[in-house]
């Protein structure tokens, strides 16, 4: 017997006024079935009803309550002009301890006070009209288990009819819903979360289904990145058509076939932002991630990313000004490395012009157009290492250095500075060659800054090497020298824009710019530093792969 049955058992011994233990009732084999409900209505004391004894009952009450009786689904019957009501087991839980079990053979009205001004129009529609009813998920709170519940039903009211036609009862199919609702509503707050939090995201987001990219939703900063646009249900070549020409089909193609993540860094895109108007050049950092079923298949793509365009702006109006003041500072020093050999032409003409010894003429006029011919070197040099790269070429370590090196000849000699070279590396990288020689030209004006009051030896080398992180081939370039060292606090900033240790004389963005620049080579860029008295030096290491940059 299960813990309901045994509490009725109890209640039936307590109310001797309606129930009767083991005295059966006049009629109580009308009563069919098992169970707590059918066993309660077989000893209930229906004399004191209006229904009367059992065996008085009509038939039309014996043939539903018998059928109610045997129902598993919850169902409920209300009975005659007083709505005597009964109830099935199924029914029964939903009651709670202070309805069951008095609410068997009790009035509707006096069992359900609390809702009657709900349930009673729809029953009355039923008894003196036959107007069925149906509701879903409908909020019906009543006292049940000592205080007042939200409960939700899903029910029906439907007239039940003798055999002349005639209405006697109403008969209510049920089931409560209020565990599903409740999870439902929990659920949907879960979603309503979530779905906040797709907007708030600090990224565009954007959802594509299926292998056409279908919209299935986006975020507020994907629409402010292409701009205002009914794209929901679009595929993606109708809904921003200009992407077509620009290889993003492609790469949402082979992301929805091969499954692998596409990740793309200060990547252009011309978009049409403002119908009519002409596109748009923006940049962007994203991923397209492959976006899949339990069952681990491909049901299409997530687009996630941030809109660069404002940054880039900013870093190339820096990455300007930083050209700029090394075009100051290689001014200064080209004037300086000019200055020496002009200076010597000068005196040389003289000499040339106040001589009558031919062979001397000559040979003044030889070493004249030698200095001429450095000079035009300095200069050549100069200008081939501010030209703006269109494209990237290869080009050999050894070139590099020597481009930069040529400039500071007149400084590494003043200041007492050896060099000592060694290049290894054979091997052409193919890079942006006045980038590569503007990083290197930043770390030996820093290597002769450290040395310029006290000398010492500036090292640079190339070797063959490999990222062993990645497995990629390429160079690595060192520029190494005995000067003043850095402590570690220093060390760890040098790579921060605006921090600098040469007061008003520096910009803070050399070292920053240099770091971006072999990044967008795929490379790394290292420095190893120690400021100890007769110990102290630095080296920095550039590694950058045999392949591409970014265009």
């Amino acid at each position: 017997m299960n813990t309901h049955a045994k509490i009725s058992k109890r209640l039936i011994l307590v109310d001797s006024s309606q129930f009767q233990k083991e005295v059966p009732r006049s009629g109580a084999h009308l009563i069919f079935g098992s169970g707590e409900m059918a066993d309660l209505i077989r000893a209930f004391d229906w004399s004191a009803t209006p229904l009367g004894s059992i065996e008085n009952w009509p038939e039309a009450l014996l043939i539903t309550l018998n059928t109610l009786l045997g129902n598993r689904q919850p169902n409920f019957l209300f009975w005659g002009d007083d709505l005597i009501q009964f109830y099935n087991d199924a029914f029964r839980p939903s009651l709670g301890f202070d309805k069951h079990p008095k609410a068997v053979g009790q009035r509707g009205p006096e069992c359900w006070a609390e809702i009657w001004p709900i349930i009673g129009p729809q029953i009355e529609a039923v008894m003196q009209r036959g107007e069925s009813c149906w509701f879903e998920d409908q909020l019906v709170p009543f006292y049940r288990n000592g205080k007042l519940e939200d409960i939700y039903w899903t029910y029906s009211y439907s007239p039940v009819r003798d055999a002349a036609g005639n209405i006697q009862g109403t008969l209510v199919t049920c089931s409560e819903t209020t565990g599903r609702v409740l999870a439902e509503r929990a659920l949907r707050t879960q979603q309503d979360r979530l779905l906040s939090l797709f907007h708030q995201a600090p990224v565009f987001l954007a959802v594509l289904r299926g292998p056409e990219h279908v919209f299935e939703m986006h975020n507020l900063r994907y629409e402010d990145l292409i701009g205002q646009r009914d794209i929901i249900g679009k595929a993606v070549r109708e809904a921003v058509p200009e992407a077509r020409s620009q290889g993003f089909l492609e790469m949402l193609d082979s992301v929805y076939r091969s499954g692998e993540a596409f990740i793309a860094h200060n990547h252009p895109i011309d978009l049409q932002r403002i119908p009519g108007q002409p596109l748009e050049r923006r940049y962007v950092d994203f991923v397209y991630q492959p976006m899949r079923e339990i069952d681990g298949s491909i049901a299409g793509i997530i687009a996630l990313g941030v809109d660069i365009t404002e940054r880039k702006i900013a870093l190339d109006a820096l990455l300007n000004t930083e050209k700029l003041a090394a075009v100051g500072r290689l001014a200064a020093s080209m004037a300086h490395e000019i200055n020496n050999p002009l200076s010597s032409v000068t005196n040389l003409l003289y000499l040339a012009r106040h001589s009558g010894d031919l062979n001397e003429i000559h040979g003044f006029l030889d070493t004249a157009e030698r200095e001429l011919r450095r000079v035009s070197v300095i200069s050549n040099q100069t200008l081939r290492f501010h030209r703006q790269s269109t494209r990237q070429q290869a080009v050999r370590s050894e070139e590099l250095f020597e481009s930069v090196l040529s400039i500071y000849q007149g400084r590494l000699i003043n200041s007492s500075i050896e060099v000592q070279k060694k290049f290894r590396a054979q091997t052409a990288i193919t890079c942006f060659d006045g980038e590569i020689r503007q990083v290197l030209n930043n770390l030996v004006a820093n290597a002769i800054d450290a040395m310029q009051s006290m000398g010492g030896t500036l090292f640079v080398r190339s070797r063959e090497s490999t990222n062993w992180q990645t497995g990629v081939k390429g160079i690595t370039l060192t520029v190494a020298d005995t000067g003043t060292g850095m402590t570690a606090e220093v060390a760890e900033k040098i790579f921060q824009p605006f921090f600098t240790t040469k007061g008003i004389g520096g910009t803070g963005l050399g070292l920053w710019i240099c770091m971006e620049i072999v990044n967008r080579h795929h490379g790394l860029l290292r420095v190893k530093s120690r400021a100890i008295k007769s110990k102290s030096g630095t080296i920095f290491t550039v590694f950058l792969p045999l392949g591409p940059a970014d265009s």
